[in-house]
């Protein structure tokens, strides 16, 4: 049962990903678009900065570090465990796998918070 919500949550996470990409890639690759700014100064420090600020931009990032990180590395969990693995190596791919997810949102959270409380340019 514990490995079916797994995976339920490993699918059910692709769309929440493809929504919040598209809304990265909107903001970021078709700012002449939506915003009437050319692409180079969208992806300018300062704007980025501005950007990172935003409450619904901070909420984004994390959600998007969630969500990307949990398909990825319950996938990677899934092909590695897909191998000829003792019981013990079983437990240590899981415990890796957990370790570097949590270490690698952690990291991806610090940099998002920065960017929110970073003072400015």
């Amino acid at each position: 049962m514990r490995e079916t919500r797994l995976w339920s949550l490993h699918i059910l996470v692709i769309p929440v990903i493809a929504i919040l990409l598209g809304m990265h890639f909107a903001v970021q690759h078709y700012a002449p678009v939506f915003y009437g700014m050319s692409v180079e100064k969208a992806r300018d420090f300062a704007t980025m900065i501005e950007r990172g600020k935003s409450t619904a931009q901070f909420v984004v990032y994390i959600l998007l570090l969630a969500a990307g990180l949990y398909h990825g590395l319950y996938g990677t969990r899934g092909i590695i465990r897909e191998l000829p693995l003792s019981p013990v190596m079983v437990k240590v791919v899981d415990w890796g796998i957990l370790s570097v997810g949590v270490l690698m949102f952690a990291l991806g959270t610090y940099v998002t918070w920065w960017t929110f409380v970073h003072p400015g340019v």
